[in-house]
């Protein structure tokens, strides 16, 4: 009989103690969102290479500038003497809007190709548009693709490149879409 006490008492030492039924515990916590203005990018001026020449025998090309200007080389010139304003020239330039003095990054792609319409008719060659160079005004002078919202939410960006036109190549008009991407950062 002693044996049988001894047994059921070192079953009893030996197991863990069982919670008493309905003890509960409860925390605090929160859940909080801040709702911001949408960053939004709109295009005020599209990159244009303007009216050139290109010549039989030279390859060549034409290179906006992001901040403006441009520069002929090989086998092109403008159109007009000097590269007037019937040259057409300009950089592409976006208008960034969204909440004030937030950081964002931007987005381009360093080429693309623009699609030809030969002025007699039918398709020309694609030609291609490399060396995009994106230029942030709020981050005048450094090169960078992350941007600042001023205190009125906006920033600007002016986008340049190189357009490559082969020798002999034929009167067209060309077309290339250019999109860039901004996101908050």
């Amino acid at each position: 009989m002693r044996a049988r006490h001894l047994l059921a008492a070192a079953a009893l030492i030996g197991s863990p103690a069982l919670a008493a039924t309905g003890q509960t515990a409860t925390a605090l916590g929160q859940a909080q969102a801040m709702i911001i203005s949408p960053i939004i990018a709109v295009s005020l001026n599209d990159l244009d290479f303007g009216s050139l020449t290109s010549s039989r025998f030279a390859s060549g090309s034409v290179t906006v500038g992001s901040e403006g200007g441009a520069t002929y080389a090989g086998g092109t010139s403008p159109a007009c003497a000097g590269g007037g304003a019937c040259a057409g020239v300009a950089p592409a330039r976006f208008l960034v809007s969204g909440e004030p003095g937030r950081s964002y990054t931007v987005n381009a792609p360093s080429a693309i190709s623009a699609s030809g319409t030969l002025v007699s008719g039918g398709s020309a060659p694609s030609l291609a548009i490399d060396a995009l160079e994106v230029h942030l005004a709020s981050h005048a002078g450094s090169v960078t693709s992350i941007g600042e919202l001023d205190e009125k939410g906006e920033d600007r960006i002016s986008v340049g490149g190189r357009l490559n036109v082969p020798a002999g190549t034929a009167p067209a008009h060309y077309r290339a879409t250019l999109t860039i991407m901004v996101t908050y950062s």
